[in-house]
């Protein structure tokens, strides 16, 4: 997961929801407009981050990309698409 958020916010989030993965801070929106997902043509404190998924293969490649997820239904949507794009379960 990626948050334009600073460490100190993306700690917080961690904690109060019990997160047991990774989340990238990416202030400075960088690695948020090489994705392609910040609205630029808003003024800076305005350019936040779209929800997106990104299925990205084991050489680096992006396999898919699901512009609107939910965070109701995210996970079963993950497992599914994982298991059509043959993600091998560990």
């Amino acid at each position: 997961m990626a948050s334009v958020d600073d460490l100190e916010t993306n700690t917080r989030f961690a904690t109060e929801h019990v997160v047991n993965f990774p989340i990238l801070a990416d202030p400075s929106k960088a690695v948020a407009k090489a994705y392609g997902v910040i609205r630029l043509d808003r003024p800076p404190e305005q350019q936040l981050a779209a929800r997106h998924t990104f299925y990205i293969g084991p050489d680096g490649r992006i396999l898919d990309i699901d512009k609107s997820p939910t965070t109701a239904t995210a996970g079963e949507v993950m497992v599914k698409k994982l298991e059509a794009l043959g993600v091998k379960k560990r």
